[in-house]
C-alpha cells in the first residue's frame, strides 16, 4: 500500500477492508429499502385491486355465494389485479381453468357449484360475448349455434348446440345418432358464429341420449378459430341481372355461348363476400365474365365484377334452368363489406327465429 504513492495517502489494508465492506453494507441497504418500497407499491396495487374488485361485485349485484367463488377464482389465477376479471373474458377463462384443476375433486362431489358458476358467467357478461371478441373457451359458446359434426369415418353430421353449462356442452343432431358416434369416439366439429367466425375443435363423446339425437361433449380452451369474412354463405332468393362482360382466354367465335352485351335475368340462389350462386333460364359456360347487379335491404349493388366457376343444369317444373357458381373479381371493400353485414345479420335473425332447441 506505502507504494501506490502519495495519492493514496497512508492507507493501511486494514482500514480499506473496512471501508469496502462500509461501502457494500451501504448499496445493500439501499437494495434492501428498494426491495421493500416496491413490495410495498406491489401490496398497494393489490389492495386497490381489491376494492375495486368490491366496487364492481357490488356493480354487478353478485351474491355473497358469487363474490366468494369469484375471490377463489382469482386468486387460483394468480391475477395480478383482482378487478381485471371483471374487464377480459380471456383473463376470467385462464383463471377459472386453474381453479376448476385445482378443485376438481371437490366439484366432483358438489354439482351445485357448477350451477353457481354459469350464473356467475352470465352476470359478468361472459356467457354471451359481442361478436367482435373472439371465443376462448367452449363455455362461451350460444345456445342455437349450428354445428357440423365430423365422425370416425368422415360423415359429416349437422345440428346445433342446445344446453351449454359449465361443467359440459350439448348438441342436438338433425338426424339419428350414428353407432359411429358413441361415448368415448373422436369428434371434429366445426361451430359456426354469426358476424365472426368458424370454430373448429376436437373432442371424445362423453354421453349420448340417442332417443333425443343429444351428444354431450367436455369442455375445450383449444379452438381454431376461422375467420369468415369473405366466404360464408346462406341461402338466398333475391332477384339479379347480369351483362356479359367478357369471354374466356382462348374463346373462338364458333365456341357458342352468349354474346357480349347480352343482359339475362335470374335469381341468386346463395351469397357470401367472396361469391354467390345464380340461376338463369340460358347456360353462361365456365370462365364467362359477368357484371351482376342486385339489391340488399337498404342498398343496390351494381356493376359487379364476377366470373363463372362451374355451371350445372337443373330440371324444374319440366323446364331445364342452369345454376352458375360466381365468385367476385376485384371487389371494393365498401360492396364487400355490404354483403358480409347482410350475410351475418340474416344469419342472426334466422337462428333467432329458430330459437334454441327445446328438447321434449
Amino acid at each position: 500500500m506505502h507504494a501506490l504513492g502519495s495519492g493514496f495517502g497512508r492507507i493501511s489494508p486494514l482500514g480499506l477492508m473496512l471501508s469496502g465492506f462500509g461501502l457494500i453494507c451501504i448499496l445493500a441497504l439501499i437494495v434492501v429499502l428498494e426491495i421493500m418500497r416496491t413490495d410495498s407499491r406491489q401490496r398497494e396495487k393489490v389492495d386497490i385491486g381489491w376494492e375495486y374488485f368490491t366496487e364492481m361485485a357490488g356493480q354487478k349485484r353478485l351474491t355473497p355465494q358469487e363474490t366468494d367463488i369469484l375471490k377463489r377464482i382469482v386468486e387460483s389465477g394468480d391475477v395480478s389485479s383482482a378487478d381485471m376479471v371483471f374487464d377480459s373474458s380471456f383473463i376470467y377463462e385462464d383463471a377459472l381453468e386453474a381453479f376448476l384443476k385445482t378443485n376438481s375433486v371437490k366439484l366432483e362431489r358438489d354439482e351445485t357449484q357448477f350451477a353457481l358458476l354459469r350464473g356467475l358467467r352470465v352476470k359478468l357478461g361472459y356467457a354471451q360475448l359481442p361478436p367482435e371478441t373472439p371465443l376462448s373457451s367452449t363455455r362461451q359458446l350460444e345456445e342455437g349455434m349450428p354445428v357440423s359434426v365430423v365422425d370416425g369415418e368422415e360423415q359429416p353430421r349437422r345440428g346445433r348446440i342446445s344446453e351449454v353449462r359449465e361443467r359440459q356442452w350439448a348438441i342436438t343432431l338433425d338426424a339419428e345418432i350414428p353407432p359411429t358416434i358413441a361415448v368415448g369416439a373422436g369428434l371434429e366439429l366445426s361451430a359456426l358464429r354469426a358476424g365472426d367466425g368458424e370454430y373448429v375443435l376436437r373432442l371424445p363423446v362423453s354421453a349420448t341420449r340417442l332417443g333425443q339425437r343429444i351428444i354431450y361433449l367436455p369442455h375445450s380452451r383449444v379452438l381454431e378459430r376461422k375467420q369468415l369474412r369473405n366466404w360464408v354463405r346462406i341461402d338466398v332468393n333475391i332477384p339479379c341481372r347480369v351483362t356479359v362482360a367478357g369471354k374466356p382466354e382462348g374463346w373462338r367465335q364458333g365456341d357458342g355461348g352468349p354474346t357480349l352485351g347480352m343482359v339475362l335475368e335470374g335469381r341468386l340462389l346463395d351469397l357470401s363476400g367472396g361469391g354467390a350462386c345464380a340461376r338463369f333460364s340460358s347456360p353462361i359456360p365456365q370462365g364467362h365474365k359477368l357484371s351482376l347487379n342486385f339489391d340488399l335491404p337498404g342498398t343496390s349493388l351494381r356493376g359487379l365484377q364476377s366470373e363463372v366457376m362451374r355451371m350445372t343444369s337443373t330440371l324444374r317444373n319440366d323446364r331445364e334452368d342452369f345454376e352458375h357458381n360466381l365468385k367476385f373479381m376485384a371487389m371494393e371493400t365498401a360492396a364487400q363489406e355490404k354483403i358480409v353485414r347482410y350475410v351475418f345479420e340474416k344469419q342472426r335473425i334466422d337462428s333467432q327465429m329458430r330459437g334454441p332447441i327445446k328438447i321434449e
